[in-house]
């Protein structure tokens, strides 16, 4: 008890420096050649998530001076935030175009907002001409956005400074504006506000389901013993192994993120089974007549190898996370895998030491050999098992063949921003900027030729990109897009005058005269607007890179994906329709596609994880009973609840994701505790001589009560992640505590039919 005082103390010291981190790119797949092109493709240009879009909006419309002034002094506040490089901003933007009678070059701006009788004008130009609206301008006109560009790859610490600065400046700026009589509602979007979102809703989070997580253990222990020995011991336990894990994590550098952050309620919940199990033999043989020594050591010997066995699968059931190729994902499964252990660790050291030093409050009415308070229940609904099996047998058949039939019907498919609720703050910003703009959600593609080889001089090359980026814009209903041929059109409709008429790809000299005008107003060219992306920023002759960049709406992985299928045969079919042998090839990838890249592994990597459950399991039961029968006994009852919530997960459209693909590795590594119990006692009643029948009966009264009682526990602590922000972390509660809710009672009504003698 003093060592575990002075690692306690410790622990206690170390938990406080843990902190709180969201990095989205930590669900990049690891080991993916679609991730290292990315990286490359990210070095090359840049990244595309390293801006903050704020979107300006404005009843009376945005063509107006006073409203556009206003912007004005936004963007001069803007720029005074450290991290912030530079505004993209409508007010700046200028188009270069030339006099093609002499040449002349001259900067023509895209929006003279100081000069009220050009509006009119300057906005039917703008609505003819592809690429402002819906980036720059919203498709209604009653609103405008700044894209203010960071610092690229700025650390946690980073974004939350641009982020609140970015706040503070747009307070101070609305409460200035509305001051003056103009009414504007700002609203932005970005990786620096999501990430300061992400974790404030976590540390809020981690404090919600601990309280609520310790209030719920404290009622179920009261109903379970009536005593505060009953409730203070367990609490104490639990609560120090909760205490150990964080301690760990912070010692091993790892801070708390969007799924670690149920970890405590797991680590709580799952060693209270532990404990419970071992206090409920404890007590009943108390109330036997054996001194509390000896009660504990038999208590011990009777769910001693019993409690470890299902530690350790439950543990397996967590490490099989670690074959994942997601690292939040490896991280959480190893972490709690390694706060079960210590679960188990204080049960064995602590929790022995504290009950022999403390008095146990049995009940005056309790008298020695009177047994346990559930006996009489228990025996009662063993009878009823028993005589009902045949419709219990019929049950069980009909609900596997209804929720095989359900669990068909499950989409692999994710969102961008799935974690958050419709009513999010956060998610309600990101929808203004998909109905008012483009969207938000980014898309990348890769035109991979021959290095050093300039395939744009080439004939046809740059009106094949042309064709094949019209094609993404209609196939994937892409908006804000920018690429190669869309920009070679641009340029030349520039040189020709800005005529709409030549909006188009040229070809012999003209094409040869239109890239030698590109390169010299490249982004490293002297007084070409910092508004205006340059070639460089969209080729990189030498890397055998060009890039196109898009917006979409968020419609989800799987639309996305059949789309994208879409849009890649039609631009195979048309290279090869313009080219013998096609000059490049096209590749998507950024940040969102890698995302979705995760997707592809979900199923594989979870049926490979319960394979390894299933097989540790059987193992396990295989070396208690060296019985093939035992092994496939053993296995039923857990496999039924997985396919019961698959069936549940059919039926209620949620989706394989991320978040859901673990469910069935952790409630799998929880549920079949109890079925280890069951099958321990059993298997220890029968090498003392007891016959099957019997000791049938005996093990389904003596742990019956520790069942019900950890799975209502189990249930009750999970289901407090429920009250989440996260919809992860929502459906992580409802899935695992129906789960458990399952498998509960396919174990005291399946189970005991099982393993009945035939002659029964």
């Amino acid at each position: 008890m003093l060592a575990i005082g002075l690692l306690t103390a410790f622990s206690g010291w170390r938990a406080l420096q843990l902190g709180f981190d969201y990095d989205f790119e930590s669900f990049f797949p690891e080991d993916q050649p679609e991730t290292a092109f990315y990286l490359q493709f990210r070095e090359t240009f840049s990244t595309d998530n390293d801006f903050v879009l704020i979107g300006l909006q404005h009843e009376g419309g945005i063509f107006d001076t006073t409203f556009l002034a206003a912007v004005h002094r936004l963007e001069e506040e803007l720029t005074k935030i450290h991290g912030v490089t530079g505004i993209v901003s409508p007010l700046d933007m200028t188009l270069p175009v030339q006099d093609p009678a002499i040449g002349m070059v001259f900067q023509r701006p895209v929006l003279r907002w100081q000069q009220p009788d050009k509006l009119q004008a300057d906005s039917t130009s703008i609505w003819n001409r592809q690429g402002l609206v819906g980036s720059a301008f919203s498709t209604d006109g009653k609103a405008l956005a700044l894209t203010v560009l960071q610092t690229p790859m700025l650390s946690k610490r980073g974004c939350d400074s641009i982020a609140l600065g970015m706040d503070a400046a747009l307070d101070r700026w609305r409460q200035h504006e509305e001051r003056a009589g103009l009414l504007v509602q700002t609203h932005r979007a970005g990786r620096a506000h999501a990430q300061v979102h992400y974790v404030s809703v976590m540390e809020r989070e981690v404090v919600l389901f601990v309280g609520l997580g310790l209030v719920l253990l404290i009622a179920f222990l009261f109903l379970a013993f009536r005593t505060w020995w009953g409730i203070v011991i367990p609490l104490a336990v639990i609560l120090l192994s909760g205490l150990g894990t964080l301690a760990f994590m912070e010692l091993t550098g790892k801070d708390i993120d969007i799924m670690t952050i149920v970890l405590p309620t797991i680590i709580f919940v799952v060693g209270m089974s532990d404990v419970v199990h071992i206090i409920t033999r404890y007590l009943d043989e108390l109330r036997s007549g054996l001194s509390p020594f000896k009660a504990l050591r038999k208590a011990f010997r009777e769910v001693g190898i019993a409690t470890f066995l299902t530690s350790l699968t439950t543990a397996v059931g967590f490490l099989t996370l670690l074959g994942s190729s997601i690292r939040p994902i490896r991280e959480f499964g190893a972490y709690t895998a390694a706060g079960v252990f210590i679960a188990f660790g204080l049960a064995f050291s602590l929790l022995p030491a504290v009950l022999l030093r403390s008095k146990a409050p049995l009940r005056t009415t309790e008298k020695p050999q009177t047994g346990s308070p559930w006996t009489v229940p228990l025996n009662r609904w063993f009878i009823r098992v028993v005589r009902h099996r045949k419709l219990i047998f019929l049950l069980a058949i009909a609900g596997t063949a209804t929720s095989v039939a359900l669990l068909m019907r499950i989409d692999v498919n994710n969102y961008l921003l799935e974690d958050l609720r419709e009513d999010d703050p956060l998610r309600m910003e990101f929808q203004f900027f998909e109905e008012a703009f483009a969207g938000v959600r980014p898309y990348e593609l890769a035109y991979r030729f021959e290095p050093g080889r300039d395939i744009f001089s080439e004939p046809g090359v740059l009106a094949a990109m042309d064709s094949i980026e019209h094609l993404l814009e209609r196939e994937l209903e892409a908006g804000a897009l920018m690429g190669p041929g869309r920009l070679a059109r641009q340029a030349h409709r520039l040189m020709q005058g800005d005529r709409p008429s030549q909006a188009r790809i040229p070809d012999g000299q003209a094409l040869q005269r239109l890239l030698k005008s590109l390169k010299r107003t490249d982004r490293n060219a002297e007084g070409r607007s910092s508004n205006t992306a340059g070639w460089g920023d969209w080729v990189d002759v030498d890397a055998g890179l060009a890039r196109l960049t898009a917006k979409t709406a968020d419609v989800g992985a799987k639309e996305i994906a059949a789309r994208n299928a879409r849009f890649l045969a039609g631009a195979e079919a048309l290279l090869h329709s313009n080219f013998e042998v096609p000059p490049f090839r096209l590749e998507p990838t950024g940040t969102a596609n890698l995302i979705d890249l995760n997707n592809r592994f979900l199923a594989s990597d979870m049926v490979l994880g319960l394979l390894i459950a299933f097989a540790v399991v059987a193992l396990i039961v295989g070396i208690l009973f060296r019985s093939l029968r035992m092994v496939l006994v053993s296995l039923v009852p857990n496999m039924l609840p997985l396919l019961f919530i698959a069936g549940f997960m059919g039926a209620m459209d949620i989706d394989l994701k991320v978040s859901t693909s673990i469910i069935f590795t952790i409630a799998f590594g929880i549920a079949v505790d109890d079925t280890l119990h069951f099958l321990a006692k059993y298997r220890l009643l029968l090498s003392q001589g007891v016959g099957p029948l019997w000791a049938l009966r005996r093990t389904f009264v003596s742990t019956g009560k520790a069942i019900i009682v950890t799975s209502i526990i189990l249930c009750g602590g999970f289901s407090t992640l429920m009250l989440s922000s996260f919809e992860g972390t929502f459906h992580i509660g409802l899935l695992v505590s129906l789960t458990l809710a399952f498998a509960v009672l396919v174990d005291l009504a399946l189970l005991p039919l099982l393993l009945l003698p035939h002659r029964a």
